[in-house]
């Protein structure tokens, strides 16, 4: 068996080594009684310590992955004799497991998920994770208008997430690093972004002569809205950059412009200004909150 080693990863390589041999034997890759390599041999393909593989192998051992056979060495154990429900139950997980894996999901986050859906719990509060000061507000003001319980924000998770009922959001490209800082038994819900056709729905598409101002206090905003409205053929010179964030922002959107915003700086455009709002969070994802947190 070959393992996938990440010497600088923030999971430690002996649980790497017991994650990729419980899931291969899940996903059956690794058969029952097939023999794994040796702790010297593991040792010496992949450069790392021999006592490092010994404990992974020992936890394995602890935990009825493996079996030892004197003289032999380590073999993948031979399951329980069951029903043939317990063997379709076996696939069903194996093959929950295989796809989450397949979409980048861990076997822990996999089970926190299944503890809340088997166990569900209704929260009355979320609390967004957010490092920069504008584009918490902008989360903020999106969920705040559509679900029922309240909406903290923080820059950083603390107290507010050891709540029972508060449960815990952060954009996908935050999200593994938020994780990191919470207890286990906090939800997190990676918020998941506005597909190009959800974003473009129902909205024309403007003239090639009209010229585009992308307004927003939010570095982030302005850069995704600018790559949006390339993709669908408005040429980059077509478009002008406002920072939100700059006093006197409202007098630097020329004349006659078209204004792609965020629901913050949509309400602060001058007056007559013609505006599409540009949304972050997907419905499906504004549809899951409202699941978790139902109005009080």
């Amino acid at each position: 068996m070959r393992f996938w080693i990440t010497k600088n990863s923030e999971v430690p390589v002996r649980e790497q080594l017991v994650r990729q041999v419980v899931l291969a034997i899940l996903s059956e890759d690794l058969p029952a009684g097939q023999k794994l390599p040796s702790v010297r041999a593991t040792a010496r393909r992949h450069h790392i310590h021999a006592n490092t593989v010994s404990s992974a192998y020992h936890d394995l051992l602890q935990q009825g992955w493996l079996e030892l056979r004197r003289g032999s060495g380590l073999y993948v154990r031979q399951p329980a004799s069951g029903t043939d429900s317990h063997s379709e139950l076996q696939r069903l997980l194996t093959a929950l497991l295989e796809t989450a894996h397949s979409h980048g999901w861990e076997p822990d986050e996999v089970l926190r998920r299944l503890e809340h859906m088997v166990r569900p719990r209704a929260y009355d509060r979320v609390l967004v994770v957010e490092p920069d000061p504008a584009m918490r507000e902008i989360l903020h003001a999106e969920l705040a208008g559509h679900l029922g319980a309240r909406v903290g924000l923080v820059e950083r998770p603390g107290i507010e997430a050891l709540s029972p009922r508060a449960l815990v959001v952060a954009l996908p490209t935050r999200a593994a690093k938020v994780r990191r800082t919470l207890p286990p038994d906090v939800l997190l819900i990676p918020l998941r972004l506005r597909s190009v056709r959800q974003s473009l729905e129902a909205q024309t598409k403007p003239r090639p002569d009209v010229l585009v101002s992308v307004v927003s206090q939010s570095v982030e905003i302005r850069g995704w809205a600018r790559a949006l409205l390339i993709a669908v053929g408005l040429a980059p010179e077509s478009l002008f950059e406002v920072d939100a964030s700059r006093r006197g922002w409202q007098d630097r959107i020329p004349h006659g412009t078209l204004a792609v915003t965020d629901v913050v700086t949509a309400r602060e455009l001058p007056a007559g200004c013609v505006s599409r709002e540009f949304r972050v969070i997907a419905d499906s994802s504004i549809a899951e909150l409202k699941q978790l947190c139902p109005a009080s």
